[in-house]
């Protein structure tokens, strides 16, 4: 081979590693941010106009920047690029298109432009997504995350949620670490955060307790984490801790927003620790909180010692499932609610496989605390060492409440108080509750079947005897198993009285007995039925017509006048 050749061969291959050495980077002039002030309908992901410039930022000074337009690529936006100085250079997107794309050696480059009103200046880092094998999946460290505990990743995670709104949708990877947020990060619809497991820190796991090693950590007060506005959906967040520094005004899920809805939201095996609010949702006042956060899954999750309440919702919203799930409340005081759950408003509300609770000496607030809701379902959960099992409208507004839409507790235990001052219908059944654990009103009906209203007496003390062995005068369900119990409150003008059949019978107003004609009279029932014959004559067996009225029952075959 001759010189020529050789040296045409090493020019040839030092040019190919060239053009395969540069990474690609396309995108939208987008802002992923939450306003709390729009007067219309504002997305949480929005787009300024390509004619807005932009400034390419080198992150790695020690090589020089070496940015290009993607314009040998037919399918590339046109676009405009000139180096500034060593380190910069300005682009604008294509008009038409709306996007931009260049080309770099480097990995990550930084990019920053003017957002609109609501979001004031914005700064991502980029990252190239060149193989399509892997497409639509990141690693918050190739954002430039640090997660050591000290260094201020939020310009990381925001970058990640640009990046994925551009994608609309993808995948954000979180290895082990520590890594602090300073300030909310909005979430994009489609996104999907994936830590490595959804431990507590200093979980009792071993007789060393240690930090859960995949969690994101809010430095400050009066700020959240994860943020979520208008016209976002089906955002899943899984294997993750979310914990704070402070419990002063922090949440580790904001949402809120006026106009458009918000929607499927799946949290699976995260921890919520040391917040104010876990997950805190509450409509704007420009609609009057009317906003929608619709479609809340959470399961396997875990609230541990959040100040006020592990979940906050005060906004309209439908169809939020809380299963297997459990909320270790701090205890109750002055400027610390320590509730469960706090629902100020709900439509198919579910609440299944879920334990929460305080501890002894050290009782939490509420379980679940609410004002007004659609149905709402308690299937198989308990709570203990709490203020409250359930409050219903502890406000007391007069408007809360509405027979239409049931309270069902189904295969549950409560002992704490349970508290309702509103017109509900309750079905309950299959549960047990302490012998004092009800207090409701007459505006409350109840239908219970199989459950018990003192747990077992030769355990837990349910008799009637007091500690000295004197009798009591509390009125209790001695070991009494009640079959049925419904409430007959007023309606309309009809009034009445609670009425409760059980092992032990008492009847607390006159029974009414259904009333029928002599012609109307079965002619087969069951040996023992009792009803009241209008028209009937007393003392006629079998019954005869004619009379003022007589109670009736079916004996030997035939209807006996009384």
């Amino acid at each position: 081979m001759s010189f020529r050749s050789v040296l045409f061969a090493v020019v040839f291959a030092f040019a190919a590693i060239s053009a395969f050495s540069q990474n690609r980077f396309e995108g939208y002039n987008v802002i992923v941010a939450v306003p709390n002030d729009q007067r219309a309908a504002t997305c949480a992901v929005r787009y300024v106009p390509p004619t807005t410039q932009i400034t390419i930022t080198d992150l790695d000074t020690k090589t020089p920047l070496n940015v290009t337009t993607c314009g040998g690529d037919s399918l590339a936006p046109r676009t405009t690029l000139a180096k500034t100085n060593a380190t910069s250079a300005r682009m604008q997107a294509d008009a038409t298109a709306a996007r931009w794309c260049f080309q770099g050696e480097d990995k990550s480059y930084r990019i920053s432009f003017q957002g609109d009103k609501t979001s004031g200046p914005i700064t991502y880092n980029i990252v190239p997504n060149n193989d399509a094998r892997t497409r639509g999946f990141y690693n918050i460290r190739d954002f430039g995350a640090i997660g050591d505990g000290k260094a201020d990743d939020t310009v990381a995670f925001r970058s990640a949620m640009a990046a994925i709104a551009t994608n609309n949708g993808g995948t954000l990877t979180i290895p082990n670490g520590d890594y602090i947020i300073t300030g909310p990060v909005a979430l994009p619809s489609g996104a999907v955060i994936v830590g490595t497991n959804g431990l507590h820190s200093l979980a009792s796991t071993s007789d060393i307790t240690r930090p859960n090693p995949s969690r994101i950590r809010l430095r400050g007060t009066n700020t959240s984490l994860f943020r979520v506005g208008e016209c976002v959906e089906n955002v899943t967040i899984r294997d993750i801790e979310l914990i704070a520094d402070s419990n002063v005004g922090t949440s580790a899920i904001e949402a809120y927003g006026a106009y458009h809805s918000a929607q499927g939201f799946n949290f699976d095996r995260v921890t919520f620790q040391g917040f104010n609010r876990g997950i805190n949702a509450y409509g704007l006042p420009q609609t009057d909180k009317q906003w929608q956060f619709d479609y809340v899954k959470i399961n396997s999750c875990r609230f541990v010692f959040n100040r006020d309440a592990g979940l906050f919702i005060d906004t309209r919203n439908t169809d939020w499932r809380i299963s297997s799930s459990l909320f270790i409340n701090p205890k109750r005081g002055p400027g610390q609610n320590a509730n469960s759950m706090h629902i100020e408003r709900a439509g198919f509300f579910l609440v299944q496989d879920t334990f929460g609770g305080g501890f002894g000496g050290a009782l939490g607030g509420t379980f679940i605390n609410i004002l007004d809701s659609g149905p709402l379902t308690v299937i198989a959960s308990q709570t203990e060492y709490m203020t409250n099992s359930i409050v219903y409208n502890a406000a007391d507004n007069p408007y809360a409440g509405d027979y239409s839409y049931p309270v069902m507790i189904l295969n549950s235990i409560f002992a704490d108080p349970i508290v309702f001052k509103a017109r509900r219908t309750i079905v309950s059944t299959g549960s047990a509750y302490g012998g004092n654990t009800w207090t409701a009103d007459e505006r409350v009906r109840i239908y219970s079947t199989g459950d018990r209203f003192c747990y077992d007496g030769n355990i837990l003390g349910c008799g009637v005897l007091g500690a000295s062995g004197a009798p009591t005068t509390n009125k209790r369900f001695d070991r009494a198993t009640i079959v049925m119990m419904t409430g007959q409150p007023a309606d309309g003008s009809v009034a009445g009285h609670p009425t409760t059949f059980g092992t032990d019978v008492k009847f607390g107003t006159p029974i009414q007995l259904p009333q029928l004609p002599v012609n109307t009279l079965p002619q087969r029932a069951q040996n023992g039925s009792f009803t009241y014959c209008t028209d009937c004559r007393r003392n006629t067996t079998p019954c005869q017509g004619g009379g003022t009225g007589a109670p009736a029952m079916f004996v030997g075959d035939r209807w006996s006048c009384l």
